[in-house]
């Protein structure tokens, strides 16, 4: 293992605002700062804490800003938080959440129903129009033109790629098998990468673990994941010679909340050791694992064997099961 070259890891991280049930009832309003910051007692515990825990451990991630909000909230507050996390050193690219539109025009404030929020099954003007808006806010708000993108709930179809191609971004990380497996098989990736329409893919990495006479797929995720699955699946890839291996992250995975306008919150201690025991991890394993942003893969790297292959123990799986049931049940830790 240690002769094999250091498998890239990238810590991908999804930071965006909340419709906040608006769609549902317009009483509600969307939840801007709150979902990202989780502050509780003049203490981040969610944007914060994954600031101040990569600068601990010298690990630059990539966070993908959602920009289609701006038709809501303006320009602010996300530029602000964009730029905060430019200033500390972070990668910052793109997140498309087409519904965010909904509010585009004043009289989309009278629709009624659920807005798509799907980047598959949409038109050429479209997604060229998805695309335009949500660069040109990251134009405004003062960092690096987004040279990655990642769809909103990966839903992508071919058409999604080419729209990608004609952006000018170059790399995506918009699939993820476990999450939402694509309708068209073609977009199925047997390894850590694929190419799509000139467009290079870095899909979510997956692993398995076994459910009754079955296996199932499981994201490599922060919140869906025990420490000790994570640490296995990175030895797993290591070993098997996979690379990338991109892992899943929210800023509001850190704190739980009991309200739908994240008033109560409580810091999520089990998530936030998660985080810190898988950057030490990395950390203390520098000859095998290197973390860098996703514009900084290294494309020729070998690609390695199916990531959907790699799997965890029963005894692993069944002692998230009881981690994860017991951390949601559990308000006060």
């Amino acid at each position: 293992m240690t002769s094999r070259r250091p498998t890239e890891v990238c810590i991908t991280v999804d930071t965006e605002f909340s419709v906040g049930g608006n769609f549902a009832n317009p009483e509600l309003s969307p939840i801007a700062e709150p979902i990202v910051l989780g502050e509780i007692d003049g203490k981040e515990h969610g944007l914060g804490f994954l600031l101040e825990s990569f600068g601990e451990f010298g690990v630059r991630a990539t966070f993908f800003v959602e920009a289609l909000q701006t038709a809501y909230f303006g320009d602010e507050p996300m530029g602000g938080i964009a730029r905060r996390i430019v200033k500390a050193g972070q990668d910052v690219q793109l997140h498309l959440h087409p519904c965010w539109l909904h509010y585009e025009s004043t009289l989309a404030h009278d629709l009624r129903g659920v807005p798509n929020d799907s980047c598959a099954d949409r038109s050429d003007a479209e997604l060229d129009h998805f695309f335009q808006f949500g660069i040109s806010a990251f134009s405004r708000w003062g960092i690096p033109r987004p040279v990655a993108v990642r769809s909103g709930n990966f839903e992508v179809d071919v058409n999604f790629y080419r729209a990608v191609a004609r952006s000018g971004i170059v790399f995506s990380s918009s699939i993820a098998v476990a999450v939402r497996r694509p309708s068209d098989e073609a977009l199925v990736p047997v390894g850590s990468r694929c190419r799509i329409e000139q467009v290079l893919e870095f899909p979510v990495f997956s692993y398995s673990y076994p459910f009754g006479l079955n296996r199932r797929l499981r994201p490599l995720a922060i919140t869906a994941c025990s420490s000790a699955e994570i640490l296995s699946a990175l030895r797993q890839a290591h070993a098997h010679g996979i690379s990338p291996v991109i892992i899943l992250t929210h800023p509001q995975e850190y704190v739980k909340h009991k309200d739908s306008c994240y008033a109560r919150l409580r810091c999520n201690r089990v998530n936030q050791i998660r985080l810190k025991t898988v950057l030490q991890f990395l950390q203390q394993h520098s000859d095998q694992f290197v973390t860098v942003p996703i514009s900084a893969i290294k494309e020729n790297h070998p690609c390695g064997i199916d990531p959907y292959a790699i799997s965890v123990s029963t005894g692993q799986a069944m002692a998230r099961m009881a981690e994860n049931a017991i951390n949601d049940l559990v308000w006060w830790y």
